[in-house]
């Protein structure tokens, strides 16, 4: 069954305006984002009890995303338009996504 965006809510946006790769680590399970120059993604996740608020920590090349209580959240993101399971099964690099 193909995923619904209506069934998840935009949680962050994140844009690479810099000249090198950024990468976005969702916890600490090794799950990431590489974002190229220019690229933007939103971060979305399955509505769930101890999602929210979210820590956000600026580490060297990116940002470290931690839900208050959930462990394992349902993180997805919306890039160009379409709707991916965002880190499995370690990283997710936007660049080939295009």
């Amino acid at each position: 069954m193909p995923l619904n965006p209506a069934d998840y809510q935009v949680l962050a946006k994140f844009v690479n305006e810099t000249s090198g790769k950024m990468r976005v680590y969702l916890e600490c399970l090794g799950d990431e984002l590489v974002l190229s120059p220019g690229h933007e993604v939103e971060l979305l996740a399955r509505p769930s009890n101890g999602l929210l608020p979210l820590t956000i920590n600026y580490v060297e090349g990116g940002v470290q995303i931690y839900a208050e209580r959930d462990i394992d959240p349902d993180w997805h993101i919306k890039f160009r338009g379409k709707l991916y399971s965002a880190g499995r099964p370690s990283e997710t690099r936007l660049a080939e996504l295009e």
